[in-house]
């Protein structure tokens, strides 16, 4: 039987840390472009989203379609939803506060759920980056 790997968030507001649990379950297996998308981070934001995604947040890979993203930031719920993104390679995440900044140049946008999904919108593979 495999091991479910689930986020232990005690002591996060004291610590600044997520730590992992592991239960019996579903496999823990990460998304084939969780790897690529932590290599294009910069120190900072991979100290704050490598432990969220190792400690059992659920990973949805989507195509980057500008049009559909801008109309789903639109109608999301604000105080559930978080969405970043990132223009370069190396460059910080920055959170999106109006659909106008969903635009080329892109490499990816994130939609953070505060139940625990990322959902990582990117280029196909052949692009010039290419996740998943």
């Amino acid at each position: 039987m495999s091991k479910r790997t689930r986020p232990n968030l005690r002591d996060y507001l004291r610590t600044g840390k997520v730590r992992a649990e592991t239960e019996p379950g579903e496999s823990s297996e990460s998304a084939p472009g969780v790897d690529a998308f932590l290599r294009l981070l910069t120190r900072h934001d991979l100290e704050v989203w490598r432990p969220m995604l190792r400690a059992g947040t659920a990973i949805q890979e989507l195509p980057l379609d500008f049009v559909s993203l801008r109309e789903d930031f639109r109608t999301m719920d604000r105080t559930r939803f978080t969405c970043y993104i990132l223009e370069r390679e190396g460059e910080p995440l920055r959170p999106v506060r109006t659909s106008v900044q969903i635009r080329e140049p892109l490499l990816l946008a994130l939609k953070w759920d505060e139940l625990g999904t990322l959902t990582l919108y990117s280029r196909k593979l052949g692009d010039s980056v290419a996740i998943g």
